[in-house]
């Protein structure tokens, strides 16, 4: 397979056929023919196979040398947080569950097993055969991490000698005085870096730890969710989620297409005191420069201080890597031995430019540095490339992990699958050409007319259910300017992160209601029985005649249809603030 290289994606030059495969293990064919392993293309000579499915948001994961697998979970499944999974003959069947707290991090070592929460780290004692001998019982490692909704998940990563490391993500976008609101400076000294924004090494040994028991290992790192230890180079690496919505934040210096493939999502290998820069600062994978952040006097065009870390390697904006694993396993061919997989869980915000990821990418390396361009290992989570595009993933892959065989494991955190991929054949590394060069994801993905756009322009949404008679337009270019971003071009909002417009109680029902929306802002939302982490900041800098009409668009398109709002109801609300 050769490159796709620097921050250039391409569509697939073949088409998926039949999304994904319910029958598991068992290959398909898609209309060309060649075979779609579980419902993925991947390298010839490799195969996939679903053990499991619908097990829910499966975030990471680890496989014993008894062929059970240990799964976190985002979402409580029967009011359990992990399930353990047995695998055997290509499937996968519960073994049992436990825990009753959900989480990201899931890390074996020295006869315990450490899980996580949002907020704790805890670990069970372990038997002869790896299982949890006293689940209901768990010790308690570390206490009180940093849980503002924002950027909340705790990944867990260990090194030889005992010590914890434990990303903390900082609980906003460019740590903003007010975040996200549009033209907001940055605040002094970011005092968030104070708990969080970096990684911290704790005992592992040590119970009930806080903050004031841990070291700050490295800082400036926004959201770090994928992380691994390379051996070869006995150092961490980690995987940092860039900052969003530069054009919505200062659209004096950032256009749509600026903001959506920037900045670029990097790799860091940390030492003990590193700094990464945020929020100062944001990588520029094109011009491969560090950038002074707007919030602290940049332009888009001034670059920021040398002394932050250099980016170890760089991939395209928002893809959210979710999963680092560097591979030590013998099964694949020489080429993979020591190199990085990650996985890209898929962005949400270059809207109204299509969506990008969701699938599994592999970073060679040599004598412990990147060798060459990476390249798409496994794709066709999503189902389609439409469904790329539109950010509507029918999965999303989240973590990674290799059994004693060398085999790949990879979750699934929509449906809740488990892939397995193994290497069987001969292997032939330039079998598929893909998209290569320093292009855009713009340029060399199929962009359709309602996706195009720069902030002159505005791209034309999805045609309005609404009435002929209503005049929408004004509503629609104020969509597109604030809102697009967060909830989407086609209105249905990103889970977990911004809630969905069509047909909710806050959008349809009562009016006054819905303009303090606009005016207050949201934190903390939660529409349904769905919690949304993401902040929606105040817009009360719009005019009363702009309010009525964004919000009179967005009752009237995605399916709803109710009464317009008026400028004297904006009015008479604001003043009531």
């Amino acid at each position: 397979m050769k490159r796709r290289s620097g921050l250039g994606i391409g569509l697939l030059t073949i088409m998926y056929g039949l999304f994904f495969n319910p029958a598991v293990g068992n290959a398909q064919m898609d209309a060309a023919g060649n075979k779609v392993n579980a419902g993925l293309k991947i390298p010839e000579g490799f195969n996939a196979n679903i053990l499991i499915d619908n097990l829910g948001q499966t975030r990471h994961l680890l496989i014993t040398p008894q062929n059970d697998i240990y799964v976190r979970l985002a979402k409580l499944h029967d009011g359990k947080g992990t399930i353990v999974l047995h695998e055997s003959n290509g499937k996968a069947v519960i073994k049992s569950t436990f825990g009753n707290f959900t989480g990201t991090g899931v890390y074996m070592r020295n006869g315990y097993l450490y899980t996580s929460s949002n907020t704790e780290i805890y670990r069970y004692k372990l038997d002869e055969q790896n299982e949890v001998i006293n689940p209901e019982a768990p010790e308690v490692v570390v206490k009180g991490l940093v849980d503002r909704w924002q950027h909340n998940t705790k990944s867990i990563m260990m090194d030889n000698e005992g010590n914890l490391f434990i990303p903390v993500g900082a609980p906003s976008n460019s740590c903003q005085i007010n975040d996200r609101v549009v033209g907001s400076l940055g605040m002094a000294g970011c005092p968030l870096l104070d708990s969080a924004g970096g990684v911290w090494q704790f005992k592992a040994d040590k119970l009930n730890q806080t903050y004031s028991d841990g070291v700050r290992y490295a800082t400036g790192l926004r959201n770090v969710v994928a992380v691994d230890w390379n051996t070869q180079t006995n150092q961490l690496y980690v995987m940092q989620h860039g900052r969003d919505q530069l054009n919505n934040m200062f659209p004096q210096y950032y256009t749509f297409k600026q903001s959506a493939e920037l900045p670029a999502e990097c790799m860091y290998a940390l030492k003990k005191g590193d700094n990464a820069g945020w929020p100062y600062i944001y990588y520029d994978g094109f011009q491969k420069k560090k950038m002074l952040a707007p919030e602290y006097g940049g332009d888009g065009k001034k670059e920021g201080a040398a002394e932050f870390l250099e980016p170890t390697a760089s991939y395209p904006a928002h893809m959210a890597p979710n999963g680092l694993l560097f591979y030590t396993g013998n099964q694949f061919p020489a080429k993979y031995k020591n190199g990085a997989f990650i996985a890209f869980h898929g962005s949400w915000n270059r809207s109204p430019e299509p969506q990008a990821g969701y699938f599994v990418v592999f970073q060679p390396f040599k004598d412990g540095k990147p060798a060459g361009d990476w390249e798409v290992f496994a794709d066709g989570f999503s189902g389609s490339p439409e469904k790329t595009a539109s950010g509507r993933a029918d999965r999303r892959p989240c973590g990674l992990a290799q059994s004693a065989d060398g085999s790949l494991y990879i979750s699934d955190d929509v449906k809740g699958a488990i892939f397995k991929i193994t290497y069987s054949g001969e292997f032939t590394s330039n079998k598929t050409e893909v998209q290569t060069g320093m292009k855009s994801i713009i340029s060399s993905t199929k962009v359709t007319p309602n996706m195009a756009g720069n902030s002159k322009t505005p791209p034309a949404i999805k045609k309005t259910t609404a009435p002929a008679k209503l005049n929408l337009s004004a509503g629609k270019a104020l969509y597109v300017q604030n809102c697009v971003a967060c909830h989407q071009v086609d209105g249905g909002g990103v889970q977990n992160l911004n809630p969905p417009l069509i047909k909710t109680s806050y959008v349809l029902g009562d009016k006054t209601k819905l303009i303090n929306v606009l005016l207050n802002g949201l934190n903390q939302v939660e529409v349904d029985g769905e919690k949304y982490s993401n902040v929606m900041p105040p817009f009360s800098h719009l005019s009363d005649k702009q309010i009525a009409d964004v919000l009179s668009y967005v009752r009237n398109n995605f399916g709803n249809k109710a009464s317009l709002l008026t400028e004297k109801e904006v009015s008479t609300a604001r003043a009531k603030k």
